[in-house]
């Protein structure tokens, strides 16, 4: 008399099922957040304030007029409704890197800042990019 072996495969195989099927309903019930954005909000609204007090002490001061900080505004909210959404590709994030260490050059160069506030604001701004802090991250 033969015995049939399906009895022995049928526990293992039912086991396996239960506990996929498991963890695909743990994995689909997860709580899914963007908990890493809303940390960013505050920081933006903080930069975004402190620009606005900036443009106000250059006003202020004489530097620039009440209509080209009006100007600076309005190009950075245009700027600001082109990207809504976007993440800046590598070349545009490498093209803005350089475009910033130009200025610091330059403002270096014309006596405007020190060579050491040159180099506080390159540490300062790669700080903000390892905590991920700039808006976006890698």
């Amino acid at each position: 008399m033969m015995r049939n072996s399906t009895p022995k495969w049928v526990a293992p195989i039912v086991l396996a099922g239960v506990v996929i099927a498991g963890g695909s309903a743990a994995i689909a019930a997860a709580p899914w957040s963007n908990s890493g954005t809303a940390d960013v909000k505050p920081y933006v609204e903080a930069r975004k304030a402190e620009m606005q007090q900036r443009l106000e002490r250059r006003v202020e001061s004489g530097e620039i007029t009440q209509a080209e900080a009006d100007d600076i505004r309005a190009k950075m909210a245009e700027q600001k409704a082109g990207r809504v959404g976007q993440r800046p590709s590598a070349p545009d994030v490498e093209a803005r890197k350089a475009e910033m260490q130009q200025r610091l050059e330059r403002r270096v160069e014309s006596g405007e800042i020190t060579q050491a506030e040159a180099d506080a604001i390159r540490a300062k701004m790669a700080e903000q990019k390892a905590t991920g802090r700039l808006g976006f991250k890698r």
